[in-house]
């Protein structure tokens, strides 16, 4: 049984996913160094919102705030992963995850360095969106050519997705 729910439960990657056209890593996150002036309003915001959370008895919400900030204090200070990135001929591997291209829809780069160097894979699923795969040092036009072979491309796409842009802003990612 536990063997069984350990295979249900963990992401699996095919034997053989064919031949390996380019692979690249991406840190999971960037450590940026924020002023003393972004930690004073941000604490002061959760203040008020753990504040509000304990007058009106919405102990819940409470309990929440405080595990996102252990979260997010606790992931400070680790160190950032070095997340692979594997594209093949069956399929994309991020991380631990092997996305099959009868799962994938379409696929569009947006590289403005130094600001912008994404890739975006769009699913066919509504469901899942799409996923956003930093491109790091790898030549947009090899991987555009690839890709071109197994999926269709999403011209339409000039900006980033708003999570992508709203992290950026806020210095989290």
């Amino acid at each position: 049984m536990k063997k069984r729910l350990i295979h249900l439960l963990t992401p699996q990657i095919p034997e053989d996913i064919g031949d390996v056209h380019i692979n690249w890593e991406f840190p999971e996150f960037v450590h940026e160094t924020m002023s003393r002036v972004w930690y004073i309003v941000i604490s002061l915001v959760l203040a008020a919102l753990i504040l509000y959370a304990v007058l009106t008895a919405n102990f819940l919400f409470a309990v929440i705030l405080i595990l996102a900030i252990f979260t997010v204090v606790f992931q400070y200070f680790q160190g950032a992963r070095s997340i692979p990135v594997v594209i093949a001929e069956d399929g994309i591997i991020v991380d631990k995850q092997f996305y099959p291209y009868r799962a994938l829809n379409s696929f569009s780069i947006l590289y403005e360095p130094p600001t912008i160097k994404c890739l975006y894979l769009d699913f066919k699923s509504d469901l899942k969106g799409s996923l956003s795969v930093p491109l790091e040092e790898i030549n947009p036009l090899k991987l555009r050519e690839i890709l071109l072979n197994y999926l269709d491309e999403n011209l339409e796409r000039e900006d980033p997705d708003f999570a992508d842009s709203f992290s950026k802003i806020m210095k989290i990612r």
